[in-house]
């Protein structure tokens, strides 16, 4: 029985390491040892890894806050941001703009996307999404976004011997991520691989099950949960109808998920994420 906990706990730790080591540049595995038995139970690893992913922000953010304008500091961790994942999103967001909206039917669409030059679509999505998400996450941080955020009393309290500015902005930092890798779960456990060839996001897209979906969503649930209570229930119901819809509209256009595709399902919450949290909420 020991010795069965042993190797189940091994195969859950290279899980974890195969899921980190394919969404960020980290180099974990550089001779490519880590071989998970199941590429579909690593899904279940994804919003963790997006909390890792938050929480080196977070951490980063700090001296950034310190030594730079707010101005500057928010750049800096966006560009720190992309490059710890590789771009990796980004490029699918880039393929996905170019495809679904350049094209006219599945063939021409698919086709598109495997194109890696970027077209106009393209360049003026990454556009719009990054201009968006640094002007979101500059106002975010902001006294007056706290004070009408769904921030928990802990947090406030935090917000006394802490700069608000500073706190309100760490957590976002933290939690963006997080909604974006489980966003990617939601939209592969619910869809089927859109090629008839394999391609990057196959194996992710053939493993992944409702089953996966629901497991996953706990983790999330639970954070949100602990930092915004009933509201943060809230905020979270309105991701998972957005990704719900998404989902929808990309099975329309071209019969499933690809790995752009997924990529760009990332981006989209977490800027739907951010949104959210400026939205002027009645009082």
């Amino acid at each position: 029985m020991t010795g069965f906990v042993k190797i189940y706990k091994l195969m859950e730790m290279n899980n974890f390491l195969w899921a980190l080591k394919f969404l960020t540049i980290i180099p974990i595995d550089r001779e490519d040892k880590i071989k998970p038995k199941n590429y579909g139970s690593v899904i279940y690893w994804f919003p963790v890894v997006g909390l890792c992913i938050g929480v080196f922000l977070s951490i980063t953010y700090l001296p950034l806050y310190y030594f730079f304008p707010p101005l500057v500091a928010d750049a800096l961790i966006i560009l720190i941001y992309i490059a710890i994942t590789g771009a990796l999103h980004l490029d699918g967001l880039a393929d996905t703009c170019d495809g679904i909206w350049g094209g006219w039917n599945k063939e021409r669409r698919l086709e598109i996307m495997k194109d890696s030059r970027i077209g106009s679509f393209g360049a003026i999505g990454l556009v719009c999404l990054l201009g968006l998400r640094y002007i979101c996450l500059l106002n975010v941080g902001g006294i007056y976004a706290i004070s009408n955020s769904f921030s928990s009393s802990s947090i406030k309290c935090v917000s006394c011997f802490v700069a608000p500015l500073l706190v309100n902005k760490c957590l976002t930092l933290l939690l963006m991520p997080v909604v974006g890798r489980w966003a990617q779960v939601c939209a592969a456990g619910l869809s089927k691989y859109a090629r008839s060839e394999s391609g990057t996001g196959s194996f992710i897209l053939e493993g992944a099950t409702r089953k996966h979906v629901v497991y996953a969503s706990l983790f999330p649930l639970f954070i949100f949960w602990f930092f915004y209570h009933l509201n943060g229930l809230i905020i979270f119901a309105i991701i998972i109808i957005f990704t719900l819809v998404w989902i929808w509209y990309i099975k329309k256009k071209i019969g499933g998920m690809t790995g752009d595709t997924l990529g760009a399902t990332n981006e989209i919450v977490e800027l739907l994420f951010l949104l959210i949290l400026l939205f002027q909420w009645p009082k």
